[in-house]
């Protein structure tokens, strides 16, 4: 049976949050309607055996194995996919019982454009191909896409939780290098990774971003909207940028 919803997505080190989120999926989703495709960048925990034993005892999930960053891991499970629409999930979020109900609303009103929650987003295959997919990327590789799919005037944002991000505090986003999931050796290579990545993204520094998201927010009235979700990344002195990174590794290499 050909599946509605492909959720393509990318893995590493997410084993202490991996099998809550994959229950919060499956519980509120129809298996006959979805597949599963995860591409594990080699983690370093347990995940694998996790996804394993997932992918064993469910047939629509696909895993598969290769070092990448979160955009190029995405963009793999995506070549995969075989939904008309695909979905974007993070493995280290729980997500919500609202989570069934925006994706039923999705289809209901808005199947013609990408819509973008709080930890979860919805593509239609042919707008993903349109701009490419995801890009090589581990930082902003999702505002890289969005950017791209609202300059198609397809995008729309939706500022609700949808589930629970089980990141500690401090390793989010920018920061997420931090996490103490890693070795050293692994948050200075990740370190080192966002710079590149942000170095690739210059442009964004150019655009206002509050004004791309404020004009296209929606209110599916399923929880409270977040204020601010979208901000504009001000550009730094060369100076001014340079002490900060040289904080940041300093604090790594103490750690």
């Amino acid at each position: 049976m050909e599946k509605t919803i492909s959720i393509c997505t990318t893995n590493y080190n997410c084993a202490h949050a991996l099998e809550q989120h994959l229950e919060s999926v499956y519980s509120q989703l129809d298996e006959d309607t979805f597949e599963y495709i995860v591409t594990d960048n080699k983690s370093k925990d347990n995940s694998l055996d996790i996804l394993r034993k997932w992918e064993k005892e469910h047939n629509n999930m696909k895993l598969f194995s290769q070092k990448c960053s979160m955009g190029r891991g995405r963009q793999i499970s995506f070549g995969h996919s075989s939904g008309r629409f695909i979905m974007v999930v993070d493995t280290d979020t729980v997500y919500y019982p609202i989570f069934k109900d925006f994706v039923d609303i999705y289809f209901k009103k808005y199947s013609n454009i990408a819509l973008q929650a709080l930890y979860c987003g919805i593509f239609p295959k042919e707008v993903w191909e349109e701009i490419g997919g995801r890009r090589d990327l581990n930082v902003y590789e999702d505002l890289d896409m969005w950017i791209r799919i609202w300059k198609l005037g397809k995008i729309k944002w939706y500022p609700v939780l949808i589930g629970e991000n089980m990141k500690e505090a401090g390793a989010s986003a920018t920061w997420e290098y931090k996490s103490k999931r890693y070795s050293k050796f692994d948050k200075i290579r990740r370190f080192a990774r966002r710079e590149y990545d942000l170095m690739r993204l210059r442009e964004i520094h150019d655009l206002n971003l509050r004004k791309m998201y404020e004009d296209n927010i929606l209110d599916l009235n399923l929880g409270e909207m977040q204020p601010a979700w979208v901000k504009n990344v001000p550009r730094q002195s060369l100076l001014a940028y340079g002490k900060t990174r040289a904080r940041e590794l300093y604090h790594i290499l103490r750690s």
